[in-house]
């Protein structure tokens, strides 16, 4: 018994013990759990408040700080010492809604605007325009900016509100800069227009990326757009405190001024652009005057046009709406157009280069040459006879270069084509249009079919598959008057910054060169004086011009039927013996290009370089 009851003493003893010893090892367990925590908790703290603190703390300020953007005055555009495009500035009578605010609630401050509104309004005598979606709206998206009240305040006005100015909190006049053109309706399409628009984000800070900005001005085309970033300027910056709704308190640091654009000088001779825009009054058509030796470009009109100085948002819509005046376009660069004969030239130095021997030889005009069934007119009906190269360029002969171009083919003349700038981009700064040349892939494309013979035949006379730009006939002009330097044609002859500090000066550019010898070259130079000189020359009209000048006329049938017309074509460079000048000038629905265009071009030099 004694044994039973020992050993059931010690199994009991031991069975006691078990849940003290579970307790314990709970109890520690949740201590180091806590204990654990705690170490998380005091490790995320440091990590939060030591290491990250510095960037907590921007980004409390970030949330606090806005960033206010400054525009800057665009830089002035100027032609012979004269500026074209400057500036004005104008005076608008703004509220800045966050010094208005007023105890309460947000109608409180709305009200509050609205009569300080209505009172000056009848202090100048003007009516009261603002209502409480407005004011609401400038409160809620941006309370720091301006709200423009009143535009282009008299001086009278500007006087009266100067007494009231300093008692009215909120209340200031600002200016406002506006493009001017002194000289209204010149120079319309090479200048452009500007457009307000949202700052680009890129140029914002990337540190206050909550920035205020206001509408700047933007180039839309011409100049203005491909020198917007030069015009443009470098903006300005100030940092404003707001509170937790968007009011400003206070200013942080030093404002940063905007600086003003820098200022384009032009290779534009005002005397000749002046002139060349007054002799396309009334027609539809463009004359483009460059220098032969570096390509600058002396005039460039576009004909109709419309008026910068007055134009207007609605004015855009009007014009943009007049599909057959088209005075948006600038036809002087985007202008497509059939050349006509104003390509023989060009064909004739191709000749010379790759199939001399018939070149030099002569050939007897009928007064049509024929393609199968198919006959090409000469202008001369009954024929020119027997004839060689330079005479077929002096009166023009069609056959002469049916033949020519034949021979040559299409390939070699397309690549001579090529050469010249046909169915290329000039470089330009401004842009435009690169036309068609005429080759075989052309006639896949347009017409579904191959390159015939006929096709090539009407390519001989600047007909069929090609168009080119007044520019490029200018610009090959040059090369044929200058030794064969195809350049590339430009505007902009100096940028300067503000205080006159040269920045960039416009250089000739050669683009190109075409494959011909100077004995070639020469010929044919002589073959566009005789043009000038001989009686029966197409560009006779050109003879008595206060220079020698060498021509080519051209005269293009376009469209069908009963819309079938003719645009005509001048090209001359001059003096003759040492040329300086190359033109071209088309004028659409013309009766020819001697009887319509030569005119126009005499009455240019007679006008720019004849005696006073």
């Amino acid at each position: 018994m004694a044994m039973r009851v020992k050993g059931e003493h010690q199994t009991g003893r031991t069975g006691g013990n078990a849940p003290v010893e579970v307790m314990h090892r709970r109890v520690l367990v949740c201590t180091m759990l806590i204990v654990g925590f705690f170490c998380l908790l005091a490790l995320r703290l440091w990590q939060v408040q030591v290491l990250q603190g510095p960037e907590h703390l921007r980004r409390a300020q970030r949330q606090s700080v806005r960033f206010v953007r400054l525009n800057s005055v665009r830089g002035r555009i100027f032609v012979d010492g004269q500026a074209v495009v400057d500036n004005q500035a104008h005076y608008d009578l703004v509220f800045y809604v966050s010094e208005m605010r007023q105890p309460g609630r947000q109608t409180n401050t709305i009200q509050y605007v609205l009569e300080t509104e209505r009172a000056l309004s009848e202090y100048l005598g003007r009516e009261a325009t603002l209502d409480a979606g407005q004011v609401q709206r400038q409160l809620n998206r941006q309370p720091v900016l301006p709200m423009t009240v009143m535009r282009d305040l008299t001086p009278k006005e500007l006087s009266a509100i100067a007494e009231r100015l300093p008692v009215i909190p909120g209340v200031d006049v600002q200016p406002r800069v506006e493009r001017v053109h002194p000289f209204p309706g010149l120079l319309t399409h090479l200048l452009g227009y500007t457009g307000r628009d949202q700052p680009n984000p890129d140029e914002l800070s990337e540190d206050y990326p909550r920035a205020y900005t206001m509408m700047e001005l933007t180039g839309r085309n011409g100049l203005e757009r491909a020198f917007d970033q030069e015009l443009r300027g470098q903006a300005g910056m100030r940092l404003v405190v707001v509170d937790s709704i968007g009011y400003a308190r206070e200013n942080v640091g030093e404002v940063t001024p905007p600086t003003a654009g820098n200022d384009l000088f032009l290779t534009i001779d005002l005397k000749a652009q002046q002139i060349a825009e007054e002799l396309l009054q009334g027609y539809h058509g463009a004359l483009v005057l460059m220098d032969a030796d570096t390509g600058a470009v002396l005039a460039m009109a576009s004909a109709p046009s419309y008026d910068l100085s007055t134009l207007s948002g609605g004015d855009l819509a009007r014009l943009s709406q007049d599909v057959e005046g088209r005075p948006l376009l600038n036809r002087a660069t985007r202008g497509l157009y059939t050349p006509g004969s104003i390509m023989k030239p060009l064909l004739a130095l191709c000749a010379l280069e790759r199939c001399p021997e018939v070149a030099h030889g002569r050939y007897e005009c009928t007064g049509k040459y024929m393609i199968g069934n198919h006959g090409i007119r000469c202008a001369r009906t009954w024929g020119h006879g027997e004839l060689d190269i330079q005479e077929a360029i002096t009166v023009s002969c069609n056959p002469f270069f049916i033949h020519l171009g034949l021979e040559v083919g299409i390939d070699d003349y397309a690549a001579f084509l090529m050469s010249a700038g046909i169915g290329e981009p000039t470089g330009i700064e401004i842009g435009d249009a690169a036309g068609v040349r005429p080759e075989r892939a052309v006639a896949q494309r347009f017409w579904r079919r191959g390159w015939l013979a006929v096709d090539t035949a009407y390519a001989s006379l600047g007909q069929g598959a090609i168009t080119i730009t007044p520019l490029q006939a200018a610009s090959y002009t040059a090369a044929i008057a200058n030794g064969g330097s195809l350049l590339r044609p430009f505007l902009v002859k100096e940028i300067r910054t503000p205080n006159g500090n040269l920045i960039m000066t416009g250089q000739p550019a050669v683009r190109n060169r075409l494959p011909v010898s100077p004995q070639n070259l020469q010929l044919v130079q002589q073959a566009m004086r005789r043009a000038v000189t001989e009686k029966d020359g197409s560009a006779h009209g050109l003879a008595d011009a206060c220079l020698p000048l060498c021509a080519k006329t051209g005269t293009a049938e376009v469209g069908e039927g009963e819309n079938r017309y003719k645009n005509t074509w001048v090209i001359a460079f001059g003096p003759a013996d040492h040329p300086q000048y190359a033109l071209a000038c088309v004028i659409e629905r013309g009766q020819s290009g001697g009887r319509t265009a030569v005119p126009i071009a005499f009455d240019f030099f007679q006008r720019w370089l004849g005696a006073e």
